[in-house]
């Protein structure tokens, strides 16, 4: 999922998902931008099969519907893998091969890979270099049935990314966490973010940024300049 306040990672993002050397792929976006279309648009000229999706006022909600298109969409498509890549996330190219080799290797439903935190915000937050890795949505490679029974139990949670951890470790789905194994760019573009959804209400995996950078929302995304 994605908003126009990701725009100046766009590009980088399709050429780092052209660029992945695992060959049966297709990509999808679902772009929950509040104030315009216009994001939805690029992203389609993009050549990346997308869609708009209004948003509710709160993450894990707009999350949830979100990743239900997404689910709906890997049904469509026959897909048994779901490889999420945030939209301002550029694994390397070899890292989906090196995830679907180690799920199955290990006969698991979950794998992810740890990344950075944006390097402006760390500086901002005085938060010391490689004290802070996420590991969640941003690079996670499961199978389509644990997305399906976390989707079922969402309401157990209330929140996506808890919700196909604990549905995981519940089911015995085996999980692995990866760290080191291939580079993972966390793009900074603070400058064009703006706010669109307010932050989860759960406390869990997402690490709070304690002081934003000073450019932050200096800037409006191109797309919707002239409609704001």
């Amino acid at each position: 999922m994605t908003y126009a306040g990701k725009e100046y990672a766009l590009d980088r993002w399709v050429a780092g998902y052209n660029a992945l050397t695992y060959l049966d792929k297709s990509a999808y976006q679902v772009d929950n931008t509040r104030v315009s279309p216009a994001y939805f648009e690029l992203i389609k000229s993009k050549g990346i099969p997308c869609s708009h999706l209004t948003p509710w006022a709160d993450w894990d909600r707009t999350f949830f519907r979100c990743w239900q298109a997404m689910l709906q969409r890997a049904k469509q498509i026959g897909a048994y893998w779901v490889y999420s890549v945030e939209a301002d996330n550029v694994p390397a190219p070899e890292s989906l091969n090196i995830m679907v080799n180690i799920a199955l290797l290990g006969k698991i439903h979950l794998v992810t890979h740890a990344y950075p935190m944006h390097d402006t915000a760390r500086q901002a937050s005085g938060i010391p270099e490689n004290s802070f890795y996420y590991n969640e949505l941003g690079c996670m490679l499961m199978t389509r049935s644990l997305l399906e029974r976390a989707i079922d139990e969402f309401e157990l949670h209330g929140n996506i990314a808890m919700a196909i951890y604990k549905t995981c470790d519940k089911y015995h789905g085996g999980y692995c966490k990866l760290t080191n194994c291939f580079a993972v760019q966390h793009l900074d573009g603070y400058e064009q973010s703006f706010h669109n959804l307010a932050m989860s209400e759960i406390p869990g995996l997402m690490m709070p940024t304690p002081q934003m950078p000073d450019e932050y929302g200096s800037q409006l995304p191109d797309c919707i300049k002239d409609g704001v």
